[in-house]
């Protein structure tokens, strides 16, 4: 029996969830290479593996396994959570992420940080902007 909860659609296909993470997951560790200098290929060699194979993982169309995402971790210089939390749809993960963001930002910083982050909010909040339902497997914009 197939399980259309756990797939989405996209461009006549069936998407499944494990796809959906790949993807964001590669769009994460592709967005990372790029804010690390480092080109498809010397990121492969690092890795032990081939420029094909790690450009599937960019792509999504392979997952990078868990002892390739500390790798990764290890040569971008970041938590190997910051790949699963900087993709997600969780309030929480997204939170998470933005604490990350500003961490290394003064306090006085931070501060403005929070309070831009507060007006709009209720600006969006007064325009009635409602927020389309998007669940965890929806994908990254």
């Amino acid at each position: 029996m197939f399980d259309y909860l756990s797939c989405s659609t996209t461009r006549s296909r069936i998407v499944t969830k494990e796809q959906i993470i790949n993807m964001k997951i590669g769009k994460v560790i592709a967005r990372k290479r790029k804010i690390a200098g480092y080109t498809q290929e010397e990121v492969a060699e690092h890795l032990g593996i081939g420029s094909e194979a790690y450009s599937r993982i960019e792509r999504g169309l392979i997952s990078p396994g868990i002892l390739k995402l500390y790798e990764l971790a290890d040569l971008f210089k970041c938590g190997v959570e910051s790949f699963l939390i900087e993709g997600s749809r969780r309030s929480s993960d997204q939170a998470e992420y933005i604490s990350q963001m500003i961490a290394k930002n003064s306090v006085v910083d931070r501060q403005l940080i929070i309070a831009l982050v507060e007006k709009l909010s209720r600006h969006l909040l007064r325009k009635g902007s409602k927020a389309q339902k998007e669940t965890d497997d929806s994908f990254m914009v």
